[in-house]
């Protein structure tokens, strides 16, 4: 009579070898070949829990594969290595589509009514704000409406010298209360430190929302945080406070009201434009801000480039026009860019609405899921060269484009996505970004607390652009003289064209 544990063993043989050939029977031949794994199924999870973006990196070079299937649980994903195939994928707007990934979030994340949410699907794409984001007046005025917030809150720290700040949490804040302010106006809602409290503790569940697996569990805090914002972001449309806000909430409001969403819903909508507005960007922010003061050789060029733009009157009064960075500092632009490169780790997503040929060699099956890892195509030698793994803060000057260990093709740089689902707000977060940095470096000396710089380790938060830093940094903001400054942003009617599509080079 066979043992106990020989029983087991056999049913375990068994569980593996139906679950296997599951996998390869599910399978149609035509699709990208299969990444099964030592155990079916559970192995590709694990390795995306696990080593997060590092696993498809591990995969690509293992593989050397344009495309490939991860065989897991529910609908396949295929992971694109290619960049050459991202862009032809880019082409099936409708078929490989954004748009559901949307719905999900309104429904899941920000808490879109029923009747709300049965509008939203015949619309998910809608473009009649846009304009409010483009380079022109609606822009100008965001922009310099976050840098009257950064000047005012600058003022207050020179006050206090010296300032110690946990250097991740200073920018947080505010790059979110800059972006709020210019955005809703003199009735901004989170003026109240307390919205702004709920907003970040909202922020920390969205992920688990999405996935909405016992939300009412693991998502507590965030669900009770997001009831906060949404009485409060009622309150502010019901009192027309959108009239005295930015273009962009003027014509969103006007776009939701036109489409027959009621006030409430319009409100849950809301958060997920303060979530575009502020998830990817404060963090973004902080590695370019540590990346330059950690680093002499970047810092001192990049303090070069800033003093250049400071005015000082003959009673010592500084003027700052930071709407110059855009033309005036090319190196704090590359910088910019590099560090979207460099510690980038967003991964573009889409639903396959239909079966779809690409480049007629491989299907996607509908319902699949397509993910395109940033750092899959940042990290790649083929494109960026031999130096392709050192943080070089020139990489992206013209005149770099001569030299062959940093030429690059324009579409290798995917820090806002790329195609019909490219960042509306990049032009909005690369000048929060850089003025952010300029006033940094031309007003304060900041030293870390702890008498040098030591890179923080990295949560490699699957729903950023960049990662989180896990280890704090607290540092001195010293000012750098007893001056008054002036600080203004000049009418451009320009964006900071990085992009391949803003270059014409797409």
């Amino acid at each position: 009579m066979p043992s106990t544990l020989a029983l087991a063993a056999a049913g375990v043989v068994a569980a593996y070898a139906f679950l296997r050939a599951l996998a390869v029977f599910l399978r149609d031949p035509r699709e990208p070949k299969a990444v099964i794994g030592t155990i079916p199924f559970i192995s590709p999870l694990i390795g995306m829990l696990i080593e997060k973006g590092g696993y498809y990196i591990r995969l690509r070079d293992s593989l050397k594969l344009p495309i490939y299937t991860l065989c897991v649980p529910g609908p396949p994903i295929y992971v694109v290595n290619s960049l050459s195939l991202i862009q032809r994928i880019d082409r099936h707007i409708l078929t490989v589509a954004f748009a559901p990934i949307q719905v999900r979030a309104c429904e899941k994340a920000m808490g879109v009514g029923e009747s709300g949410m049965a509008k939203i699907k015949k619309d998910t794409l809608p473009r009649a704000f846009a304009p409010a984001a483009a380079p022109g007046p609606g822009l100008d005025a965001l922009n310099r409406a976050a840098v009257g917030n950064f000047a005012a809150s600058f003022d207050k720290i020179a006050s206090e010298r010296p300032k110690s700040v946990n250097l991740f949490h200073w920018i947080r804040h505010e790059i979110f209360s800059a972006t709020m302010d210019a955005s809703y106006g003199p009735h901004n809602p989170f003026r109240d430190p307390k919205n702004e409290k709920a907003w970040f503790e909202f922020e920390e569940g969205i992920m688990a929302l999405l996935m909405d697996v016992f939300p009412g569990v693991f998502a507590r805090k965030s669900l009770k945080a997001l009831d906060q914002m949404v009485k409060e972001f009622t309150h502010y449309f019901k009192g027309d406070g959108h009239l005295e806000g930015s273009l962009l909430v003027k014509l969103r409001e006007k776009h939701n009201a036109a489409f027959g969403l009621d006030t409430i819903d319009t409100a849950h909508c809301e958060i997920g434009q303060v979530a575009g507005g502020v998830v990817n960007t404060a963090p973004t922010v902080f590695w370019l801000v540590w990346q330059v003061l950690a680093d002499p050789v970047v810092f001192a060029d990049c303090r070069a480039e800033v003093a250049k733009l400071v005015r000082t009157d003959a009673d010592g009064k500084h003027t700052i026009d930071l709407a110059e960075v855009r033309t005036e500092c090319p190196i704090l632009l590359s910088t910019w860019q590099e560090v979207l490169r460099y510690h980038g780790i967003s991964i573009a997503a889409r639903i396959v609405q239909e079966d779809t040929m690409v480049d007629d060699q491989f299907l996607l099956k509908k319902g699949g899921v397509v993910m395109m890892p940033n750092a899959v195509i940042h990290s790649d030698q083929s494109l960026w060269g031999p130096t392709v793994g050192q943080f070089n803060h020139k990489r992206f000057l013209k005149s770099s484009a001569k030299d062959a260990s940093t030429r690059r093709p324009a579409a290798a740089f995917r820090g806002f996505g790329s195609g019909h689902v490219l960042c509306p707000g990049r032009h909005f977060a690369s000048t929060e970004a850089l003025a952010f940095l300029a006033l940094v470096l031309a007003r304060f000396d900041v030293r870390p607390v702890t008498g040098e710089w030591k890179e923080p380790k990295k949560d490699m938060v699957m729903d950023r652009a960049c990662p989180l830093p896990k280890t704090d940094v607290f540092v001195e903001l010293r000012p750098r003289d007893d001056k008054e400054w002036r600080v203004v942003f000049s009418d451009t009617r320009a964006g900071i064209n990085i992009v391949a599509e803003d270059l014409g080079e797409a």
